[in-house]
C-alpha cells in the first residue's frame, strides 16, 4: 500500500512541477511585456522567449524527477542500485540536453536580433543573407559539444573520436578548398561591402552590369544584354572593381567630338555646353563643361563633361547629346572632319 501511495505522490509532484512551470512561464511573459514597453531593443524579448517557454517546463520536470529518483532510493532501499544509477545518469543526460537547447535558443535570439538591427542600417545584411547557414553551424556546434559532454560523462573516451573528426574535417576542407575559399570571400564581400545589390559596376575586363545576386559561392552580374555574368567570389575579391553607383549615384557622362581645323574654338565649346544644359536629365550643379583636349591628325578634339543623377540614365544621355551636338554643328556650319588620304599616281615611265 505504501508503494502505491509513493507512486501517487510522485505523480502529484510531476503534475505540480508542470503547473508551477506554466505559472512561471506566464509570469515571465507578463514581465516580458513590461520590459518590451520600456526598451527599444528586442534582444531581451527574444532571450526571454527562448528561456520562458519549453526550457522552464523541462527544468522543473527535471528537478521533480531528480527528487523522485532520490526519494525512491531512500524509501526503497531494496531496489536494484543499477536501476537507480541508470536513472540518475539518464537524468544527467537530460539536463545536459536542456542546457544545450537553452544555449542554442539564446544564440538564435542574438542572431535574430542582430539580423534585424543590421537590416535597419543597410539594404543588405550579411546575417540576413547567411542566416540559414549560420543557424545550422551554431546548432551543429552546440549539440556536438553536448554530445561530447554526454559521452565523457558516460565514461567513453572521446579523444580518439575528436582526433578522427579533426582528421576527417581537414580532409574534407582540402576536398572542398575552392568552395570554402569562395564562401569566405563571399562573407568578406558582405562585410566590406565594395558593392551592394543593384549597384552598377565595371569589371577589370571592361564589362559593365548591375549586381543581381550575392551568393555564398558566386556573385551574379546582370549586363545590358540581359545576360548573367557569374563570377566566383574569390576571383571577384581579387579583381579591380569600379563601382559606378556608390557612394553617390550621380555619374559623369563624357562626349568626345572632333571638328575641322579653323573652327571657332569658343563657339564649339559654347554649343556643346548649351546642348548639355538643354537636356533635362543633365544636372545644373556642377554645370556641364567642355574642353579643348587635343590637336588631332585631322581635327581639333573636344570633350563635354556633364553629370546625371542616375547611372541608369548615363547611356541614354550620352546618346542624346551626340545627336543634338551633331545637329547643332550642322546648323552652325561647323564641320566634323573625316580622315583623308591624298594619293598621287605617277604616270610617267
Amino acid at each position: 500500500m505504501n508503494e502505491w501511495m509513493n507512486i501517487l505522490f510522485w505523480a502529484i509532484v510531476i503534475v505540480a512541477a508542470y503547473i508551477v512551470a506554466r505559472i512561471i512561464s506566464t509570469v515571465l511573459g507578463e514581465i516580458q511585456k513590461k520590459i518590451a514597453s520600456k526598451t527599444k531593443s528586442k534582444l531581451d524579448d527574444y532571450i526571454l522567449d527562448a528561456i520562458r517557454k519549453k526550457p522552464v517546463l523541462h527544468i522543473f520536470l527535471l528537478v521533480a524527477m531528480i527528487w523522485i529518483v532520490n526519494d525512491a532510493a531512500i524509501n526503497f532501499p531494496s531496489a536494484n542500485l543499477n536501476i537507480i544509477l541508470i536513472l540518475r545518469k539518464a537524468l544527467a543526460i537530460y539536463g545536459i540536453l536542456i542546457g544545450a537547447f537553452i544555449v542554442d535558443g539564446i544564440i538564435l535570439a542574438i542572431l535574430k536580433w542582430a539580423n534585424e538591427e543590421l537590416k535597419h542600417g543597410s539594404e543588405l545584411s550579411m546575417l540576413h543573407a547567411f542566416f540559414p547557414l549560420l543557424r545550422k553551424i551554431v546548432r551543429t556546434l552546440v549539440f556536438s559539444v553536448a554530445a561530447v559532454i554526454v559521452l565523457s560523462y558516460l565514461g567513453i573516451d572521446v579523444s580518439a573520436l575528436i582526433v578522427s573528426m579533426g582528421v576527417a574535417g581537414a580532409a574534407l576542407a582540402l576536398a572542398v578548398k575552392n568552395t570554402i575559399e569562395n564562401a569566405v570571400s563571399g562573407i568578406l564581400i558582405m562585410l566590406d561591402r565594395p558593392f551592394r545589390m543593384g549597384d552598377r559596376i565595371q569589371l577589370s575586363t571592361g564589362e559593365v552590369g548591375d549586381i543581381f545576386e550575392i551568393g555564398l559561392r558566386s556573385t551574379k552580374i546582370l549586363t545590358f544584354d540581359n545576360t548573367l555574368i557569374i563570377l566566383p567570389n574569390s576571383k571577384l575579391l581579387d579583381e579591380k572593381i569600379v563601382n559606378l553607383s556608390y557612394p553617390n549615384p550621380v555619374i559623369r557622362v563624357k562626349v568626345e567630338v572632333g571638328v575641322a581645323y579653323g573652327s571657332d574654338i569658343e563657339q564649339v565649346k559654347s554649343i556643346m555646353e548649351q546642348t548639355a544644359r538643354n537636356n533635362e536629365l543633365v544636372l545644373d550643379n556642377p554645370a556641364p563643361m567642355s574642353y579643348f583636349i587635343n590637336f588631332g591628325e585631322s581635327s581639333l578634339d573636344f570633350v563635354l563633361m556633364a553629370r546625371v543623377e542616375k547611372y541608369t540614365d548615363a547611356w541614354n544621355v550620352e546618346n542624346r547629346l551626340r545627336e543634338t551636338i551633331y545637329k547643332a554643328f550642322a546648323e552652325n556650319n561647323i564641320e566634323i572632319p573625316f580622315p583623308k588620304m591624298d594619293v598621287n599616281i605617277n604616270t610617267t615611265e
